[in-house]
């Protein structure tokens, strides 16, 4: 040996791999994230909920007791298909023009009404309710009054009078799809 030894270079330290940075979000961007989630939920929990509870708004009607009050008037102006059967509030009606009078057939028992005359249709109670849950509650008595004769149709004015306040569009519940009704 030549009296050098031969050293040997220290090795070097291993090299870590450089790992990737992965882009932190900021505290606001994950509550901005997370509050925009929570609201879309509840706006999908809402509009599912609006839906079932219109898909499932049922209307039973049954007898009125005695003594109702009827305190809270809607009138609507009614075009009835001539001699047709239509159904209002659990009760048949048909209304059969002759001449300026009209045959009004309730439940199947007839009676006569000139122009401007007034008869109650019925008096009955109005059970409401949505998800199975009662909403509304009240008595209600549907008085018509015999207008005349239009083409094919006949037309009335039919007061809905009610024991307590009740939004339009559940009365209008009250009235089948086929007949033209407007309130006055």
């Amino acid at each position: 040996m030549t009296g050098e030894e031969s050293a040997s270079a220290p090795p070097k330290p291993a090299e870590k791999p450089v790992e990737e940075k992965k882009e932190e979000k900021k505290p606001e961007e994950k509550k901005q994230g997370s509050l925009w989630g929570w609201v879309l939920k509840a706006v999908v929990i809402v509009a599912v909920l609006t839906a079932l509870a219109y898909l499932t708004i049922g209307v039973v009607i049954t007898d009125a007791p005695p003594a109702a009050s009827y305190p809270y008037t809607t009138t609507y102006q009614v075009f009835l298909p001539a001699s047709e059967k239509v159904t209002i509030g659990n009760a048949e009606i048909i209304a059969i023009p002759i001449g300026d009078r009209v045959t009004l057939s309730i439940n199947k028992n007839p009676s006569e009404m000139g122009i401007g005359e007034t008869k109650t249709i019925s008096e009955r109670r109005a059970v409401i309710s949505a998800l199975f849950i009662r909403l509304l509650d009240f008595d209600f008595r549907i008085d018509a009054t015999y207008k005349g004769r239009t083409g094919d149709t006949t037309q009335f004015y039919l007061a809905f009078r009610t024991s307590q306040q009740v939004p339009a569009f559940l009365i209008e519940r009250l009235l089948p799809p086929g007949v033209q009704a407007r309130p006055v």
